[in-house]
């Protein structure tokens, strides 16, 4: 065939449909014939043992049918490879997004140092924490780089640390000398701070900020510091700066865990407000030893009591580091709080006023070594063993207070029902208490205990916002 100037081979046509159908008659065997005089046994033709190439077009004619169920069961089963267990490592990204959401920053550093995968999501992707104002060491790294990566800041931390530096290491000390964060919190003025704030927040981005943290290391548990007034003055000063810059920012709503450092005056009172989604709040209180009578009902008591309120935090942890010694209830109520977890003397004199209260934990802080329980009027001889249910916290005011109570100090009392009698319901938990004293190691019997370590009446808890009562 010419086409063009070309010759084209003549086309290959396909297989004619009569030689198939002679392929298939050669496996055909004919019948032979029957002679009228004698029957003769009928001849089987052998069939052909030559394999032969079918066609693409009948292929599925002459596939081997599948096994009978019979022959399948004989079969042997080949064994799969064993799955290898499940890992953290091996869910989905979004899953493993997700759980993150549920761990605290702490715990969230702690697991970016696993494993590289988990360095890479974490740490790769976020600022953890920092120091505010900067460290030193930060800002040599900061001036090393030429170009500044503004990662997502989880945690904010103001440590307000004495640890001594020098601005100019290379500087004689005439000209540059030591100092620290803390002296240059408590010597600036108040403008001074406000643009030491701005100044280094703007380098930081902060629409992603979980936690705040802003307890002085120089805070101690044991009672044997106190900040002087000025001091604490100049730390509430900048503190409060530094939340109103975040909330400027839109920042504080993302905050789910805030702690702080208060005195009689509660700064934090303007703040709560702009907090939605807290999950934990953490108040750490040091007064003044010599609070007066009327700094003390008429101030420091209403702006606990308020700020205590306010929140929408489902955990409350109050420290007490200091405080006035007052015999004063304290009525704290709230309508969020499911844990609460206290830290105070045993005088401390909490009544919970909280309707979805599940657990109450207390942590007890004396300023004396040598003694354990330091509750009112606690004789020498019985101060081995803390009062539960009478020191810090009083656990009589939770009858209809706290409807879902659950554990106190580790004891389960959500099995007494609420709806009995006050009677009734004291002499119930007052035995369950009880056992928990002899577990403690307590050798006194019921009656003698219940008499020095046990409330003998309700606890009375005014329903509206009124002035703390004096204990008679």
């Amino acid at each position: 065939m010419l086409i063009g100037n070309f010759l084209c081979p003549p086309l290959t046509m396909p297989r004619n449909v009569d030689l198939i159908k002679k392929d298939w008659s050669i496996h055909e065997a004919s019948t032979p014939k029957r002679s009228p005089k004698k029957e003769r046994p009928s001849q089987v033709l052998r069939r052909s043992t030559r394999k032969r190439t079918v066609p693409a077009s009948l292929s599925s004619v002459f596939c081997t049918p599948p096994p009978s169920a019979k022959k399948s069961r004989k079969v042997t089963q080949v064994s799969s490879p064993p799955v290898p267990a499940p890992t953290l490592t091996t869910l989905p990204y979004v899953v493993i997004a997700k759980l993150l959401l549920y761990l605290d920053v702490d715990a969230l550093e702690n697991l970016s140092e696993t494993s590289s995968y988990f360095d890479q999501m974490i740490a790769g992707r976020f600022l953890t924490s920092i120091n505010f104002p900067f460290p030193v060491d930060f800002i040599s790294e900061v001036m090393s780089v030429g170009c500044l990566e503004k990662k997502p800041l989880l945690k904010l931390r103001c440590k307000k640390t004495k640890d001594e530096f020098k601005v100019f290491p290379d500087m004689p000390d005439d000209y540059s000398e030591p100092s620290s964060l803390h002296k240059i919190i408590v010597d600036n003025c108040p403008d001074m701070t406000d643009y030491l704030v701005l100044s280094q927040i703007s380098i930081l981005s902060l629409h992603k900020l979980r936690e705040v943290d802003l307890v002085p290391d120089s805070v101690r548990m044991d009672g044997n510091r106190v900040i002087a007034q000025r001091v604490m003055d100049s730390y509430s000063n900048f503190d409060a700066g530094l939340l109103r810059q975040i909330s400027r920012l839109g920042s504080l709503r993302h905050v789910t865990r805030l702690d702080v450092l208060v005195d009689q005056n509660f700064y934090l009172e303007q703040f709560m407000t702009l907090l939605p989604n807290l999950i934990e709040l953490g108040l750490n209180i040091l007064t003044r030893t010599g609070l007066s009578k009327h700094v003390y009902m008429n101030e420091y008591l209403p702006r606990l009591e308020a700020v205590v309120t306010a929140s929408k935090a489902p955990v409350l942890k109050l420290t007490v580091v200091n405080e006035s010694r007052r015999q004063v209830n304290k009525i704290l109520k709230n309508s969020f709080i499911e844990k609460l977890v206290v830290t105070a003397p045993c005088t401390f004199n909490m009544l919970p006023v909280m309707e979805r209260l599940k657990e109450v934990t207390v942590k007890f802080n004396t300023t004396s070594p040598m003694i354990d329980c330091t509750y009112w009027k606690s004789k020498a001889d019985d101060r081995v063993l803390h009062r539960a249910g009478l020191c810090c916290v009083n656990f009589g005011a939770v009858y209809e207070n706290c409807p879902n109570i659950e554990k106190f100090m580790g004891v389960e009392v959500g099995s007494v029902d609420q709806k009995m009698s006050f009677k009734k319901w004291n002499t119930r938990v007052k035995k369950k208490f009880y056992e928990h004293y002899q577990n403690q190691g307590g050798n006194k019997e019921l009656k003698p205990w219940a008499k020095t370590r046990w409330f003998s009446r309700r606890p009375v808890v005014s329903r509206d916002m009124g002035p703390p009562r004096l204990i008679l």
